[in-house]
């Protein structure tokens, strides 16, 4: 039997990965200030950001690490490795992060519409890597617990087992844990997002970027050593630390720079 705080963990973790990011743009959506919209045309930003993930992360870099983790050379062993998979994620998608607002973008320069990209950017990531995978845990717990692993005859009896063992066997705890890594990711993401559309209307592209590559790399490295640090509760002080440099990142930066951003939208350049 998978326990119900297993279940209850699974479902709090699919909630995060579909509210925390659905919920905010809904809040930007629907803020009104004298009657008329606050942040109007804040969606745009949004799909921008599910876009830049998409191309930079599911049409590129994915399928290029998978085929590059069948090669048997060194050199292709080396690029999936850990640490230097860490900064390549980084170097991904905080180009592909540049270059859809630079398409997509252009009149778009409002803080908000940074924190709406990574909101965009974060979400999509957190649904198709992690909520999707929640969503299939918790039907196969229910189905576990009600008696009907039958249903699971189309997989391996081998895999099948193992799927069942990994979610009777594995604390709750770590069910939660997810979630908690999705918050500090997609926080993350948005941090990231205004970095780089300061970096645009600052006139500093070049340095946002080298910034930008530089932290998610070092976010993602944390989190590589910690887990196979081999230190008691090492999921859990992984997920705290990722937590802990999200904070510092919006607090250091991402709160303070908000002055420095275009209030409304931009106009039509004169043809």
């Amino acid at each position: 039997m998978v326990s119900m705080a297993s279940i209850v963990g699974m479902v709090v973790s699919l909630l995060i990965c579909l509210v925390l990011p659905l919920g905010g743009l809904l809040w930007l959506v629907t803020r009104r200030e004298g009657g008329v919209r606050k942040y109007p045309k804040v969606g745009r930003a949004f799909a921008a950001g599910m876009v830049a993930f998409v191309l930079s992360q599911v049409l590129t870099r994915i399928p290029l690490m998978t085929w590059l983790s069948t090669q048997d050379a060194p050199w292709a062993q080396w690029l999936v490795s850990g640490p230097v998979a860490s900064f390549s994620a980084g170097l991904f998608e905080e180009t592909g992060r540049l270059l859809v607002m630079l398409w997509l973008l252009r009149r778009f320069h409002r803080w908000v519409d940074g924190i709406s990209f990574g909101l965009g950017h974060g979400g999509i990531e957190a649904i198709l890597l992690v909520g999707l995978t929640q969503l299939s845990s918790l039907a196969i717990a229910l189905l576990i617990n009600t008696g009907q692993t039958a249903a699971l005859g189309q997989l391996p009896a081998g895999t099948r087992d193992q799927v069942v063992t990994a979610l009777t066997d594995t604390s709750p705890l770590q069910f939660y844990l997810v979630g908690v890594e999705r918050i500090a990711a997609i926080g993350l993401h948005v941090g990231l997002s205004v970095l780089i559309l300061w970096g645009i209307v600052a006139g500093r592209r070049a340095f946002a970027w080298l910034i930008a590559v530089l932290i998610h790399g070092v976010f993602n490295l944390v989190a590589v050593l910690l887990v196979s640090s081999g230190l008691p509760n090492a999921t859990l002080l992984t997920e705290g630390a990722l937590l802990v440099m999200t904070i510092v990142l919006w607090a250091v930066f991402v709160l303070r720079c908000r002055p420095r951003f275009p209030v409304d939208i931009q106009p039509a350049p004169a043809r």
